[in-house]
């Protein structure tokens, strides 16, 4: 659950930076790179709860989450004007979203799943 969750964040944190470009018909160099580099680390943070490295892959995917969120956070905050989208409401959410699957405990494994 985890793994999958933390790679569709990681996608759409990458798709939100192509968007920003997309809406302003311009290259948007910082939206593209940090978008990328953040959705970047949760993808790895992905792949590392595929691996069982649990503890290096919610280190990852919580900073990634966190750096994400309250960057969003910050630029809806400051200028509401400009940063008040539905592509800035759905990563927000998708955030929240993404730091509380990262946070909520898994439940103990069935023998017969620890077995696969």
């Amino acid at each position: 659950m985890k793994c999958s969750a933390t790679i569709l964040f990681g996608l759409l944190t990458i798709w939100t930076g192509l968007l920003r470009g997309i809406e302003a018909q311009a290259y948007k160099p910082s939206a593209l790179w940090f978008c990328l580099v953040m959705g970047l680390l949760a993808i790895a943070a992905g792949y590392l709860y595929r691996l069982e490295r649990r503890t290096a892959a919610t280190a990852l995917a919580g900073s990634s989450g966190a750096m994400v969120l309250s960057f969003y956070l910050h630029a809806f905050i400051t200028a509401p004007a400009e940063d008040a989208t539905v592509r800035v409401g759905v990563v927000i959410v998708g955030a929240i979203a993404h730091l509380a699957i990262t946070y909520l405990p898994t439940p103990p494994r069935s023998p017969s799943e620890a077995s696969r």
